[in-house]
């Protein structure tokens, strides 16, 4: 078996979450005065749930509290999308990289979704593309596929105060997520879909500017805790570089109302 470590040959792929620690183990004890932020714990799998940013912007129907699901649209290829099927159904993740990649942000966000048992597992990264399907007004598209991620996504530091999927750029830029409506060609123009993409908002002394497309509404991705499922007997590759990273027990249950989230 070989150890999974993160690809640097693509720009394009999205890394990891903040560690909420440098060892790997199962679960960790709540931290953090819940007076101040939201209480957070640690695990090497997680969930990513939408958490509409502004509620007062939120789509109709209800975007916010939503799964981050996948829609199939071909062999090892999947479009994310906000998906009403219910939290603890959508995909277990988890982060990929040495100590060192941590540090320095080259993990990647993975998930063992791809292909059947045994030798015929692979790894799908989480990824953003830009192709005709998106237009430059609602961002780049965000799927899972087959492969290794490349460098540029990240949950946050954990000198933030919250833990949320981010997609690094120069010092200048950042990434925001968005759920837009939208179809899929693979499901023809009568299904709907809400789909997830992002966007690049510039960065100064003022803060964050993100031009939200029309239709559409900024979300952040959160992670809800989840255990990661050993692989099964025969697969080609390891868990043995996985992270652990700061993630909620439930995040439906936090009032994010009481925090300047």
């Amino acid at each position: 078996m070989l150890p999974l470590l993160p690809l640097l040959v693509s720009t394009t792929a999205i890394t990891g979450l903040a560690l909420a620690a440098t060892t790997a183990t199962a679960t960790a004890t709540a931290s953090n005065d819940p007076g101040c932020i939201p209480r957070s714990s640690g695990s090497l799998g997680f969930r990513l749930v939408v958490n509409v940013t502004d509620p007062s912007k939120d789509l109709t129907p209800a975007v916010h509290g939503r799964m981050f699901g996948l829609a199939h649209i071909g062999p090892a290829q999947n479009r994310a999308i906000a998906s009403a099927g219910g939290i603890n159904n959508g995909p277990i993740f988890f982060q990929n990289g040495t100590s060192a990649d941590a540090v320095f942000e080259r993990t990647g966000v993975l998930t063992d979704g791809g292909g059947g048992d045994g030798p015929s597992r692979f790894p799908e990264a989480l990824q953003y593309v830009t192709d005709q399907n998106d237009t430059d007004e609602e961002g780049a598209g965000v799927y899972v596929l087959a492969g290794g991620a490349g460098t540029g996504e990240r949950l946050t530091r954990l000198t933030q105060p919250y833990s949320y999927l981010t997609i690094l750029g120069d010092a200048a830029v950042v990434s925001n997520f968005v759920v837009c409506p939208g179809t899929i060609p693979y499901y023809g123009n009568a299904t709907k879909f809400a789909l997830v993409n992002w966007v690049q908002a510039t960065r100064d002394a003022t803060g964050t500017h993100v031009v939200v497309p029309d239709g559409c509404v900024a979300v952040n991705l959160v992670p809800q805790c989840a255990s990661l499922e050993a692989l099964p007997d025969g697969a080609p590759y390891t868990h043995d570089f996985v992270q652990e990273v700061r993630c909620y027990d439930d995040v439906l249950a936090v009032d994010w109302s009481k925090y300047p989230y």
